[in-house]
């Protein structure tokens, strides 16, 4: 059985080079596609284990290519209650993995990307990591605590994801607090930096979504020219 699975959604992708380094750093990896997700492995000449979906946003042919590979293929309705990235997560959270790791579901439509970020609920819910990835940052969702090592000056935000989240502590950071309560909807937790070589979040109860930026000062609204 897979240790990591990796979902490529149908949205923004992102830096292909960023994405086989990361893959390349896994082992023992499932990659799921979702749909039309399926586009970006074949721009890096990789071949998905699963593609799942209603099959709106692929093309036949290729469809029916990856078919003849032994690409295993699972075809919902069109009309269906749930998106293809939902879909994905349910499957691969069936095959009991380690983490998730889901490209290409940040960015784009509002409405889809905090449909992603909710999905990171239901992952922590059923005690796999999961985790929204691209070439910018990390999201994902603690309900006890998440360290960085070896980070110093990238950037962290912290957003309640339940009414409040209570006994919150940051170690290691610019902004350090200890045992405060944040409640959903306030943006005290924005752009915090990390300031030494090993950081720590703390919570005692409700759930955190945290967005941890991989290179300093570089966002997706900022590009280094």
């Amino acid at each position: 059985m897979s240790k990591n699975i990796i979902i490529v959604s149908n949205g923004r992708f992102g830096d292909p080079v960023f994405f086989q380094k990361k893959m390349a750093s896994m082992e023992n990896c499932l990659i799921i596609c979702c749909d039309g997700g399926a586009r970006h492995l074949q721009e890096l000449g990789l071949k998905p284990d699963i593609i799942i979906g209603d099959m709106d946003s692929i093309e036949p042919a290729q469809l029916k290519s990856y078919s003849t590979q032994g690409v295993k293929i699972i075809k919902y309705p069109t009309e269906k209650d749930f998106t293809d990235t939902e879909l994905a997560l349910d499957y691969a959270m069936g095959l009991e993995p380690t983490a998730v790791y889901i490209w290409g579901a940040l960015g784009g439509r509002l409405d889809h990307t905090l449909a992603n970020v909710f999905l990171l609920i239901k992952g922590k819910e059923a005690f796999i990591k999961t985790y929204l990835i691209d070439e910018y940052c990390e999201a994902f969702v603690i309900d006890q605590e998440a360290a960085f090592s070896g980070a110093q000056g990238q950037a962290v935000s912290i957003i309640a994801i339940t009414e409040k989240v209570v006994g919150i502590t940051l170690k290691g950071f610019l902004y350090t607090i200890k045992n405060a309560v944040l409640t959903m909807g306030e943006s005290l937790g924005i752009s915090n930096i990390i300031n030494d070589a090993c950081a720590i979040i703390r919570i005692q109860s409700g759930s955190l979504l945290v967005v941890h930026y991989w290179q300093k000062d570089i966002f997706p609204e900022a590009l280094p020219l």
